[in-house]
């Protein structure tokens, strides 16, 4: 689809969050703009950075087992951030503190391990791909390999064209495909 986040959010809420009693935990918050367009959800939100009242690791969760239908989560995915025109936006340099590939793809791992716990249903998984040095780096492949090895199902996949993007300008010669879309998995918890 083509949009933003709240866009992605509120077509994937649609098909997976039509009942109003489902509860969702948002356990990488940020500023709330996956749920601009769906006030009608019950979403518990939680972040290091930007909840004072839940600023809760993704990766180590205080909810009990199975604690909530549906966990969202969206950690930071870009690598060596810092320097990158993005991170203003992002704060990933806060975060992640100059993180590669390798660790990019065990921050999804280990939230995927805890989302797994705390959800019911499902987990929502945004990612996107990205390029390290000359290597091209699928996350949105890895993730699934990843958690399907954590006996998670996946169940639909969204793509998303986002109409508001970092420039591209940045780059006195392409030398690869630039990676302007982003994914959203949606697992379920088997």
């Amino acid at each position: 689809m083509r949009g933003n986040n709240a866009d992605l959010i509120k077509n994937v809420a649609s098909l997976y969050a039509a009942d109003p009693d489902i509860t969702i935990a948002d356990v990488t918050y940020g500023k709330g703009a996956f749920w601009r367009k769906t006030a009608h959800l019950k979403i518990t939100g939680s972040d290091l950075l930007t909840v004072p009242d839940r600023p809760y690791d993704f990766r180590s969760l205080p909810y009990d087992d199975q604690s909530f239908d549906i966990v969202v989560l969206d950690p930071p995915y870009l690598v060596w951030p810092g320097n990158h025109m993005s991170d203003d936006r992002y704060r990933n340099a806060e975060t992640t503190k100059g993180i590669d590939y390798k660790g990019v793809r065990q921050l999804y791992k280990d939230g995927l391990l805890e989302a797994a716990r705390v959800a019911r249903r499902q987990i929502w998984v945004k990612c996107k791909d990205t390029v390290e040095g000359p290597r091209q780096r699928f996350l949105h492949v890895h993730l699934l390999q990843d958690a399907e090895a954590l006996g998670l199902r996946g169940r639909d996949l969204f793509v998303l064209d986002a109409t508001s993007r970092m420039p591209n300008n940045h780059w006195s010669t392409q030398k690869h495909a630039r990676k302007t879309m982003s994914y959203l998995w949606v697992f379920d918890v088997v």
